[in-house]
């Protein structure tokens, strides 16, 4: 398989782009070399893949150039020079519709002291600018950029500048729309591992926002960042749900004019709401959670990628919480229809991790077990720190399925190596670690009633288990109420 930048490039252009970038490279301004042209019509047969067994260097060259001694390096430099002819196609034909494209060419208009020509694009500039619907971060960096061109054309005729008021406020609101979304990266990292980040500034900004909140009813991306943030921020959890309302209100409201990435980034939080909830054991949450992700796959939010991607955890919520909740026909369906929406350098080992927790739920227990041993970890995300859900998720269906099928031993010397993969992870966070702990040592319990039953020591188990909150207590209850059955 060749391996060359410009394959990847081509493979992100749709047939129409793939044609518009041939006629690029015929046009003589850009390219002279005609061997280019004649090597990217042997290759776009092979599009969108190039992956074809007969596509190789020595049948592109053989293609060219006959029997002439054959020469890697000749193909190598031709590679080189169709690489730089894509990059200049993606620079100069597809961001032409891109704002800063715009921008850029009014800068450089205005750096020329074209004057007169600089005012009319700015003006046009303008009205498409205020004709947006959602004031966002590119609708407030237009807006000042609106602001710093026309402060410079009336610098040498006017003593003030009567827009000045209007830029700081403007500066204000993205700083503070800034500021907020980097606080939802900072909580999801929380949610995800072991750390601990310091919110004090942005508790200040909050009250700031809510002293002046008429002043910013006019961003709805704003507001929603500003309420999502109490919901995790507010010391009273009650108050952080009517805030998750609000939200949940002007998400609604304003959905269709939001970019991809806004709805990604408010839905990713609003997940974290949901996973912090399941994890303090309020499994009350689960069904609304998953109509919540459900919606999610409705309205095509699956990833912050361009193309069809579905975010891994997002995937992965779906299946936990659709066997959490035996959900075997959303779970069934899901697989079907999201697998091919699956990153392909993974799609192996998630397809055998959701037919694991699949043939769990539809009872068949060792195809789980066999399944979750051909699950391979370096597939699915860049290191085995972030495999830690996943691994977790295998070690608990594996302890479960052992339970299930009565293979007692080898469930306590499981149990064994899972306690020493809780206790050694330095990235799990302690709460969730105890969770675990609690489950891995309830799984024990059971096989210690069910080798030697104890009416006391099952009714004290059974008392401590119905006021416990951890991670599968649902389960943990199943299986204590198949006793007094």
């Amino acid at each position: 398989m060749l391996r060359y930048s410009v394959l990847q490039i081509l493979r992100s252009f749709s047939v129409k782009e793939l044609k518009l970038f041939y006629e690029f490279i015929q046009n003589p301004f850009h390219n002279r070399n005609s061997r280019v042209i004649e090597l990217f019509e042997l290759l776009k047969k092979y599009h969108p893949d190039f992956s074809s067994e007969h596509l190789s260097k020595e049948t592109l060259f053989r293609s060219m150039m006959g029997n002439a001694l054959y020469k890697e390096s000749y193909i190598r430099n031709l590679f080189s020079d169709l690489n730089m002819l894509a990059e200049t196609f993606i620079k100069v034909t597809l961001t032409k519709n891109n704002p800063a494209f715009e921008k850029l060419f009014i800068e450089e208009l205005k750096n020329r002291d074209l004057t007169e020509i600089t005012e009319k694009k700015i003006r046009a500039f303008e009205k498409k600018v205020k004709s947006v619907k959602v004031r966002e971060h590119r609708y407030y960096e237009d807006v000042n950029f609106i602001y710093e061109i026309r402060s410079f054309l009336v610098v040498d005729r006017l003593l003030t500048d009567d827009f000045r008021d209007m830029q700081l406020k403007n500066t204000i609101k993205l700083f503070l729309i800034s500021v907020l979304e980097n606080v939802f990266y900072m909580i999801v990292e929380e949610q995800r591992v072991n750390v601990k980040h310091r919110y004090d500034f942005v508790k200040h900004t909050l009250k700031y926002i809510q002293a002046h909140q008429s002043e910013f009813e006019d961003s709805p991306l704003l507001m929603i960042y500003f309420h999502l943030s109490n919901v995790f921020l507010s010391e009273n959890s009650e108050y952080g749900d009517e805030h998750l309302k609000v939200a949940k209100n002007y998400f609604r409201k304003y959905f269709s004019a939001f970019t991809k990435i806004d709805k990604k980034n408010i839905y990713s939080i609003m997940q974290v709401y949901y996973i912090n909830k399941i994890a303090k054991g309020d499994c009350s949450r689960n069904k609304e959670f998953l109509k919540f992700m459900l919606e999610m796959l409705k309205f095509n939010v699956l990833s912050h990628k361009k193309g069809d991607f579905i975010n891994l955890n997002l995937y992965r919520n779906i299946l936990i919480i659709c066997t959490m909740e035996k959900e075997t026909n959303i779970l069934k369906h899901f697989i079907a229809k999201y697998i091919r929406f699956v990153d392909e350098q993974c799609r192996e080992s998630v397809l055998a991790y959701s037919n694991s927790q699949l043939s769990f739920l539809q009872g068949n227990f060792q195809k789980a077990i066999d399944l979750c041993n051909h699950i391979n970890l370096n597939d699915l995300l860049d290191s085995t720190n972030d495999n830690l859900y996943f691994k977790n998720d295998i070690k608990t269906l594996t302890l479960k399925s052992l339970y299930e099928l009565e293979a007692f031993e080898s469930a306590i010397s499981f149990i064994d190596s899972y306690r020493h993969f809780l206790r050694k992870s330095r990235l799990m966070k302690e709460e969730m670690r105890n969770s675990y702990l609690l489950f891995a040592n309830s799984v024990s319990e059971l096989i210690r009633l069910r080798n030697r039953f104890d009416e006391y020591a099952f009714a004290k188990f059974k008392t401590r288990i119905i006021t416990s909150k951890f991670s599968n207590v649902q389960w943990i209850l199943e299986k204590l109420k198949e006793f007094e059955n």
